[in-house]
């Protein structure tokens, strides 16, 4: 069964924003259920900036998060907001709005590999709170999605407990949307159940409030609901007017992406199983499509930047401590510096020698300086020769892949055309010569790097190389740095190097691949859970890992290689900005 746990992702925000209708906002801050412009927005927040009001702080950047989650454009997400408007409530001890933020972005963790391991624990911290403070409005929207959760991690024990409670909630609280949500999920957990018929019961209750409420991602998402179960039942001309219809309502929406994709999804497996292979080609592109338009949207792109949130805020917590450490101890230092001016200055008696020792110790330092330099020349020099040696040998693979690859091509070319090869013949032999070329040139100079820069070229790389197994995730953080051509191709190489050899030997399950801006370095990380090496086995002429290692020094940067066979191999570089 196709299926994706992305699909409530549509649904999370939405609710997320119903469920905060509890706010303790007062009168003269901003009210994130009604509409303000941009320019009104900034103009609140220059005010409380300037007032040092923490609280209007936290209400404005509440308020600007749903407009930018009412906003159609891809290039505005309300990720940042949100969290800023958490951070503010947390300071003045604004619990419940606190609780009711970290509930919602928690939702948009839902579904995304690579961050869902918050998303439990952001709604369940929600829940707890509001269900121990006796707020079942807010609890119950954060329930659906606790019950979400198991249901899209296929953990069955606890979801009828959750929604019963749920349900319970409602009578008191008498929420339609809210009743159309907790039936769209008796859909979806009855469907993984295969009860097809109960599933087909409450997709018919949800899509009727839906339909009512006007609200279009639940009516779209009974229907899908209902193709799943009409799949299963073999009942096809109903599955395909399911689709279709679903189709209809999220097809001109701008913000319901991933039920959008869901759908041409299901269109072009249910065409291909009908050998109607135009109309499956036809969809086989929107879903494409789709998922480009997701993946390159700013909220996916938000969402990678926080995958390692908490995880950044623990380090910046030790950071400071040991920014603190790092204070006393120099402090410590300023001291002992103090009284060692003060004992030269009563032992004025060997101020003579101390001068001689001085220059003594200048000349050997001197001396040390230029045997450090002429050590470092020698340095540049082999790694020079290392890299020359690297682009000599670059250039014969391109000298053999053109002569092996193109150069056969244009010379079978040459002789079926004087045994009468047709034009159509030879035009799609020139179109596969011509794809080699442009695989070769390619792989001489990235086109990405030269026009959109490192990160961008390797997020494309990353792509292109992200197959269903093993799963390649890339990360970047700080404000990108441009290099240089010279350098930005020389850590893309490194990286591909890496990540090549991670794919070929390491039979991993997972590939990490990170990049980190600061103001004084670029820090590379690739990892993988993979079967690991001996260190000390690489081969003195392996010809990738001094590549590698050859690019680093010329670099002057730092490699630090970790590998077992139960963790797998970690490696990091850091590398001077200056």
């Amino acid at each position: 069964m196709r299926f994706c746990s992305k699909i409530y992702l549509i649904a999370v925000f939405f609710i997320g924003f119903l469920s905060c209708n509890c706010s303790i906002a007062q009168d003269q801050y901003p009210d994130w259920s009604q509409t303000f412009t941009k320019v009104q927005l900034d103009s609140l927040l220059q005010k409380y900036e300037t007032e040092k009001d923490t609280l209007g702080l936290a209400f404005t950047y509440w308020s600007y998060s749903k407009n930018e989650e009412n906003s159609v454009v891809p290039d505005i997400s309300p990720m940042a907001t949100l969290h800023k408007s958490m951070e503010f409530f947390l300071a003045v001890g604004d619990s419940i709005d606190y609780y009711n933020i970290r509930g919602a972005i928690g939702s948009y963790y839902m579904g995304r590999a690579y961050i869902k391991k918050y998303a439990k624990d952001y709604i369940e911290s929600a829940v707890i709170y509001f269900r121990d403070n006796d707020w079942p409005s807010l609890e119950m929207g954060h329930l659906i999605n606790l019950a979400n959760i198991d249901i899209h991690a296929n953990s069955f024990d606890h979801v009828l407990e959750k929604l019963q409670r749920a349900e319970m909630l409602n009578e008191e609280v008498k929420n339609d949307s809210y009743e159309g949500r907790i039936h769209s999920s008796y859909a979806d957990y009855y469907s993984r159940r295969k009860q097809f018929d109960k599933a087909l019961i409450h997709a018919d209750i949800s899509y009727e409030i839906g339909h009512r409420l006007k609200i279009d991602w639940i009516e779209g998402l009974s229907f899908f609901f209902k193709s799943i179960c009409y799949k299963a039942k073999q009942q096809d001309e109903k599955r395909l007017e399911a689709l279709l219809k679903g189709l209809k309502i999220v097809e001109n929406s701008e913000i319901l992406y991933q039920l959008k994709k869901e759908i041409y999804d299901n269109l072009e497996d249910y065409y291909t199983l009908k050998k109607d292979y135009a109309n499956a080609h036809k969809y086989a592109n929107l879903t494409l499509e789709t998922v480009e338009k997701i993946y390159n949207s700013k909220i996916e792109s938000d969402l990678r930047s926080f995958s390692d949130y908490n995880l950044i805020e623990n380090e910046r917590i030790m950071v400071t401590k040991l920014a603190l450490e790092k204070k006393l101890a120099e402090n410590e230092i300023d001291k002992l510096e103090t009284r060692q001016q003060m004992y030269v200055g009563v032992l004025f008696l060997t101020l003579l020698i101390l001068i001689l020792l001085g220059i003594a110790f200048m000349n050997k330092r001197a001396i040390n300086q230029l045997e450090v330099n002429h050590a470092n020349k020698n340095n540049q020099i082999s790694t020079l020769n290392a890299l020359i040696e690297g682009q000599e040998k670059e250039r014969e693979r391109i000298a053999q892949e053109l002569h092996d690859g193109l150069g056969t091509m244009l010379s079978r070319i040459k002789i079926l055309m004087g045994k009468g090869l047709t034009q159509e013949n030879t035009v799609v032999m020139l179109d596969d010569a011509c794809s080699e070329l442009r695989n070769i040139s390619s792989n001489m100079q990235p086109s990405n790097l030269t026009n959109f820069g490192l990160v961008k070229a390797l997020q494309d790389f990353v792509f292109k190389q992200n197959n269903i197994q093993p799963n390649i995730i890339f990360e970047h953080f700080g404000e990108p740095v441009d290099l240089g051509k010279n350098k930005n191709l020389m850590i893309y190489r490194i990286i591909q190097e890496l990540l090549t050899n991670s794919l070929k030997h390491a039979d991993a399950n997972e590939i990490l691949v990170q990049i980190i801006f600061s103001d004084e370095t670029v820090n590379l990380t690739v990892e993988d859970d993979g079967k690991g090496f001996d260190e000390t086995e690489i081969k003195e002429g392996s010809s990738g890992w001094n590549n590698i290692r050859s690019r680093i020094d010329y670099l002057q940067g730092l490699l630090n290689l970790h590998s077992d066979h139960a963790t797998g191999t970690s490696i990091t570089i850091s590398i001077p900005l200056t």
